[in-house]
Parts: C-alpha cells; structure tokens; sequence
C-alpha cells in the first residue's frame, strides 16, 4: 500500500509526471515503428461432388463410384485427407513457407477463422491463410498452397483409380486479402508504453527512497564550538573521574604535602646516623 501511494504522489507531481509521460510516448512510438509491417491473404475452399454425381453407371455403384464418395461423411472425410497431407513441412516448404521462416502458414478445416468456426464442423471446408511481411509473397504463397491443394487432391483419386468423370472438386468460396495487420505493431506499441511507465516511475521511486535513507555518515557535523565545548566537558568528567579513583584516604598519590611529610622522619633518621 505504501509502494502505490508513492507512486500516486509521484505521478500527480508535475517533474515526474512530465518526463515520464515523455518517455513513456517515445517508446510507444517506437515499438510501433520497429516492427515490421505484416499482410495476411486468406481463401477458404470447399469440396463439392461433380455434377454427374460419384458414379458413372448407377447400376454398377460399386464398380463405378469415386472411392472418396464412399465414406458415410465423405466429403468432410476428404477434406481432412487434404489437411493431413498438406501440413507437412516439406509441403510448406515447397509452397514458399518453410518451417521458422519469415512467411506464416496455416491449412486447416475453419477453425481458426472465427467467420467459419461455426460452419466448419459440419461442411467440408478446407482454410488457408497466409501471413508474410510483403502483400506479393502473401499473394504467391497463397496462389501456391491453392493450386497444391488441388494437385493433392487430384493425385489421390488418380491412385485410388476413380473415373476422371467422378473426380471431387475444390472450389474458392471467398478469398480476402492480402490485407495489413496492425495486430503486432499495436502490440509493440503497448509494450513499450508499458515499458516506459514502470521505468520512469521506478527511476522516481528510487530517487525517492534513496534520499530519505541516507546514511549517517553523509549527515551534517556540528558546529566546531559546540565540539570543542563537548570535548571540555568529556576531558572535565575523565579528569574528575581519574581524581576520585585515584585518591588514598582523601589525599592524590601526588600531593607534594604528602610527599614531604612522609619523606621527613626518612631524613631525620639518615641524619642521627651520620652523627
């Protein structure tokens, strides 16, 4: 509680608050300039039966059927074959989208797209949507991953030896783009503002907190005639002291009086000797 109250203090404190402001805009701005720019292309495909429906003779069902029309949810079923042999990396790769590389892109049945998540459990939707940093390689790679697609879908029928008659088709139901998005610069921008909030006003806190703990040996000495008044009196009490511990039976060890009064029979005494 003690932290954000400072911190509020600081901040309604027009030589905190300034800077801070300052800084936190200039680092915004330059989170938004230094990511690069990205477009994004999308085309969401369906598979639809030939006209002539699956099968030639109507007699012969088994004989003369698309093998990809025979499953119970056929064509969705077809649609997730092309989905799990399109994400591969070599495929990616083949397209202009190698894996860790600068172009993004995503194969799937709709569920990424909010515009298709409703539909795409329940028709047989292939999704494709392309994110690179120029609207031409979003363009080609997305024109390749379509016409792979195709080529994908064609290739198995021919290996399942279907009629060219009864061959499934994939068809553009809506293509978009190549579109900016602003989606990673807005996000450099909010982290540097951020950035610059919890810089600035840690930089304050700080300065702050440094000068109310300074320590005692930056405080000011006192006055030299206050010390040396403090240095008679400490000299008066030791010498006070030293008179009243020193002192046997009223009378200081050197006392001249004592002196002489005790040295005096000495005298005498080495005197009548002589004599």
């Amino acid at each position: 509680m003690e932290f954000w109250t400072a911190i509020l203090g600081l901040a309604r404190h027009k030589f905190v608050a300034v800077p801070v402001a300052v800084l936190t805009a200039a680092l915004a701005l330059t989170g938004y300039l230094v990511l690069p720019e990205r477009y994004v292309a999308s085309a969401s495909m369906v598979l639809v039966t030939p006209s002539g429906g699956g099968s030639i003779d109507r007699t012969k069902p088994l004989a003369q059927t698309n093998p990809l029309l025979q499953f119970s949810d056929d064509l969705r079923t077809t649609a997730s074959i092309l989905i799990l042999a399109m994400n591969s990396p070599d495929v990616f790769k083949s397209v202009g989208a190698p894996e860790d590389g600068p172009v993004e892109l995503t194969i799937d049945d709709g569920r990424t797209n909010p515009t298709l998540l409703g539909v795409g459990t329940t028709g047989p939707f292939v999704y494709v949507e392309v994110e690179a940093a120029s609207r031409a390689e979003v363009t080609k790679v997305l024109a390749a991953a379509q016409e792979r697609l195709r080529e994908e879908l064609e290739d198995r029928q021919n290996e399942l030896k279907a009629h060219p008659v009864t061959f499934v088709q994939l068809d553009d139901v809506v293509r978009l783009g190549p579109d900016a998005d602003l989606a990673p610069k807005l996000q450099g921008a909010v982290g540097g503002a951020l950035l610059g909030l919890v810089a600035g006003f840690g930089a304050a806190y700080a300065a702050v907190r440094g000068k109310l703990r300074l320590p005692a040996r930056l405080a000011p000495e006192p006055p030299a005639q206050e010390n040396t008044e403090n240095r008679e009196n400490e000299e008066n009490k030791e010498n006070g002291t030293l008179q009243k511990t020193g002192s046997l039976n009223g009378r200081t060890p050197h006392d001249p009086a004592v002196d002489d009064a005790e040295t005096g029979p000495i005298d005498v005494i080495s005197g009548g000797g002589d004599r």
